[in-house]
C-alpha cells in the first residue's frame, strides 16, 4: 500500500458508559507507546447528532506497522477493554487520498 496508512473506527458506545469508553480509550496510547513503530498520533471524535458514537483516527508509518500492533499483546488487550464498552466497533485501515490544509499554522 502506498502513502500515509490511517487507522479509522466507528465506535457505537452502550448507554451510559461513554465516560468509561474514553477512559479507556486512552489505555492504548501506553501499549501503542511501546512498540517500535508506533503511531504518529490519535484523535477520539464523538458525534453531535449521536451522543453514544465516537470515531478515532491516526496515522502511521505504513501498513507492516498497522499489522504489528494488531498482533501485540498488549496492544490487543488494551483494543478489548474499549470494545468491552461498545454495541459496535468496526476499525480498519484507511488509505490517505487527500489532505487540504486551509492554515499557515
Amino acid at each position: 500500500m502506498d502513502g500515509q496508512v490511517y487507522t479509522h473506527a466507528l465506535w457505537r458506545v452502550k448507554a451510559g458508559e461513554e465516560d468509561d469508553f474514553v477512559a479507556a480509550w486512552t489505555e492504548p496510547a501506553d501499549a501503542f507507546a511501546s512498540l517500535p513503530d508506533r503511531p504518529l498520533w490519535g484523535t477520539l471524535i464523538r458525534s453531535t447528532a449521536d451522543p453514544s458514537v465516537f470515531y478515532s483516527f491516526g496515522p502511521w508509518r505504513g501498513e507492516a506497522h498497522v499489522q504489528a500492533m494488531r498482533a501485540d499483546p498488549r496492544a490487543r488487550q488494551a483494543m478489548a477493554r474499549v470494545r468491552a464498552h461498545c454495541e459496535e466497533a468496526t476499525p480498519e485501515p484507511c488509505l490517505l487520498v487527500r489532505h487540504v490544509q486551509l492554515d499557515a499554522e
